[in-house]
C-alpha cells in the first residue's frame, strides 16, 4: 500500500518530502544507536562523556596502544580517560601540541576499573609512557 502510494504522489510531482520522511524514519533507529566500546588490555581510550552514568552511549573518540606522542583535537568538555596499559605504564595530557607545555593530567598507574573524568579542553596531547 505505501508504495502505491508514494508511486501516486510520484506522479504528481510531490516524492521529495515523502521519500525523505520515509528514508528517515526508516534508518533513524540504527544511526543513532551508539554503544559504548571497550577498552582493550594495553590500551588508553578516551571517552565523550562520563562512562560510569548509566548510560551505554558514549563514542570512544581515541584508542592509543604504543609508546609515543599524539596530539588531539576538539576535545571539549568532560571525557573519561582509562589506562589500560599493563606493566605500570601511564598516560599524560598536555597543554601544548607535540607534548609540549604544562601537564594538565597525569595517570601513571592503571585505572582501567574506574577511569579519569575531567574536563579535557586544556589538553593538545597525550603521551604514553613505561
Amino acid at each position: 500500500m505505501r508504495r502505491a502510494f508514494v508511486v501516486l504522489l510520484a506522479c504528481l510531482g510531490l516524492t521529495a518530502p515523502v521519500t525523505v520522511a520515509a528514508s528517515t524514519a526508516a534508518s533513524a533507529s540504527p544511526v543513532l544507536s551508539v554503544q559504548t566500546a571497550a577498552c582493550n588490555s594495553g590500551h588508553v581510550c578516551i571517552y565523550k562523556g562520563d562512562i560510569w552514568d548509566d548510560s551505554p552511549n558514549h563514542a570512544k573518540v581515541y584508542d592509543f596502544y604504543y609508546y609515543g606522542t599524539y596530539n588531539v583535537h576538539n576535545l571539549i568538555g568532560d571525557y573519561t580517560v582509562l589506562n589500560c596499559q599493563t606493566g605500570g605504564a601511564g598516560v599524560k595530557g598536555f597543554r601544548g601540541y607535540n607534548g609540549t607545555g604544562s601537564v594538565t593530567w597525569d595517570l601513571d598507574a592503571n585505572n582501567c576499573a574506574g577511569g579519569l573524568w575531567t574536563d579535557l579542553t586544556p589538553t593538545n596531547s597525550v603521551r604514553l609512557y613505561a
